[in-house]
């Protein structure tokens, strides 16, 4: 960047470096938005960005369209990448560059829709709102709003428009499925819990009933209770309109309950949190079954490493203490393919603990797992032989006790002291000027460490994950949201209004965008 601003005057200096940061942290798509909308977005006269656009095509970091007058960005070392976007009804898949101008908006205003940026039954931001935050000018945006009014995906509110309201019966509920226990308690962690939290929070506010069903095995046999009751559940109920099963445990096989869910034949929204199994054939056969995912998806991973190339690091340490994850191989993947496409190809250094996939993982210690036995073992036989009546005023004691012991036993301890080799050998990369961490648990235990040594973030070395749990935001840390409200919101509504949702091909699955929350650990001190 230096050369290409090299003896400019400030306003083309200022013009040129906005165009720059834009198109290495990927803000644009193909093609630049008009000069106008530059110069207003850049605090610049429109002469002014006129003459940066001139200058940077001259040194060839943007390009002319086939047509002479749309601007292409051209990535350093790369070709120039065709732009992402969510067609009608659709995953975010590849289009093709000759799409006009408002086409592309119209299909980025539908993907803000699933995302949650609009929701439903609220009234969409004012015309010229929209004019500049899509940076499009009244003609462009008033034919957008006309075609996705045709299209059905707003509509016309008085002076305005909307995005049209979810409605259902009164009496209608919908059922939330998950791997758990015979008390009824789903057997996930905190972060996977969210996504059953935010689905009573959407369906209150819906004014639709929720009802949290936990499956386990029992004598064989896969049994479905209600969390509260802990009664058998009957999935038969025709108040029920649909089924939102959240795949986040493969304790059981999740094609064995989708053969008890598809008969059903209700509208039925998987979540897939934990990746590693493929979308079974047999579901392709039923036309009720619609596949989401947020973690497993490599679409994260990019955008986070476009975020640190936008600030300016080419070397980073990806560190990960559960490479056994696919999720995890799935966000270093990504990283490696921008880093690569970016000229940088040897910018990323993995650091990885592959034979453990999640923190129980790490009570495969012998020694350890000999210890938890005997201390359960002895909580077993003092239940045993204490009246039931004093049991009973400490309530589901049991599952308290042994989930409390799992997380001690697969927090800290162990795992620190197995990553501190990759802390160590990230360290002494003198050229890593950033650590990427698999998610925000592994991250914290990088930031105890740091502190430890006394190695100043982000001074010394930046510091990103993923999650954005409560962690993150008590340490400070960057990190990039999965958007679960948005996922929620998508699942729901393709259980209330399948015929409304996106339509996609067999085999496909429906992701939202996060976004990444800047914090303390990235900032520029």
């Amino acid at each position: 960047m230096e050369d290409i601003l090299n003896n400019r005057r400030p306003g083309i200096e200022k013009a040129c470096d906005y165009i720059l940061r834009a198109i290495d942290s990927q803000r644009f798509d193909r093609e630049l938005p008009s000069i106008r909308a530059l110069a207003d977005a850049a605090n610049v006269s429109f002469v002014t960005m006129w003459k940066a656009v001139a200058h940077l095509r001259k040194k060839g970091a943007v390009i002319s369209a086939e047509k002479g007058r749309a601007i292409s960005p051209v990535y350093k070392n790369s070709k120039p990448r065709i732009a992402q976007t969510l067609p009608a009804g659709g995953p975010v898949k590849d289009v093709a560059p000759n799409n006009s101008f408002w086409v592309r908006i119209k299909a980025q205003i539908k993907k803000d829709i699933l995302n949650g940026r609009y929701s439903y039954g609220a009234l969409l931001p004012s015309c010229k709102e929209l004019q500049h935050f899509y940076n499009a000018s009244y003609p462009t945006m008033k034919k957008t709003l006309n075609a996705l009014v045709s299209e059905g995906a707003v509509i016309t509110h008085r002076n305005g428009f909307m995005v049209p309201a979810l409605t259902t019966n009164p009496n209608s509920r919908v059922v939330a499925i998950g791997c758990g226990w015979e008390d009824g308690k789903i057997w996930v962690d905190y972060q996977d819990k969210n996504y059953f939290r935010i689905l009573e929070s959407e369906c209150i506010r819906l004014n639709i009933a929720l009802d949290v069903v936990v499956y386990f095995r029992q004598n064989g046999r896969l049994c479905f209770i209600h969390s509260a009751t802990r009664l058998p559940y009957r999935l038969t109920n025709d108040d029920i309109l649909g089924i939102a099963y959240v795949v986040a445990n493969l304790e059981i096989n999740p094609e064995e309950v989708l053969r008890k869910l598809l008969p059903l034949k209700k509208p039925i929204s998987v979540l897939d949190v934990v990746g590693g199994w493929k979308i079974p054939a047999f579901s392709n056969e039923r036309r009720t079954v619609q596949f989401f995912t947020v973690t497993a998806s490599i679409q994260p991973a990019r955008q986070v490493a476009r975020y640190l190339l936008s600030r300016g690091h080419r070397s980073i340490a990806f560190i990960s203490p559960f490479h056994k994850a696919l999720w995890s191989n799935k966000r270093l993947e990504g990283v490696l393919e921008i880093f690569s496409e970016a000229g940088y190809p040897k910018g990323v250094k993995s650091l990885v603990l592959d034979n453990y996939a999640y923190q129980w993982d790490y009570l495969h210690n012998p020694e350890t797992s000999e210890d938890l036995r005997s201390l359960i073992s002895q909580y077993n036989e003092w239940k045993k032989n204490t009246r039931i009546k004093f049991f009973k005023k400490f309530g589901n004691i049991s599952y308290s006790i042994a989930k409390y012991l799992t997380e001690w036993n697969c927090a800290s301890g162990e795992i620190y002291q197995k990553m501190v080799p990759l802390f160590n050998k990230a360290l002494k990369d003198t050229t890593v000027t950033a650590w990427l961490m698999a998610n925000d648990y592994s991250a914290t235990l990088a930031l105890d460490y740091l502190k430890e040594k006394q190695i100043a973030v982000p001074e010394r070395v930046a510091m990103i994950a993923f999650d954005n749990t409560l962690d993150a935001m008590e340490y400070q840390l960057t990190s990039y949201d999965f958007n679960n409200t948005g996922i929620v919101n998508i699942m729901l509504r393709y259980i209330i209004s399948p015929s409304a949702s996106p339509a996609t091909g067999r085999n496909e699955i429906i992701e939202v965008e996060g976004s990444i929350v800047e914090r303390r650990s990235t900032l520029r001190i």
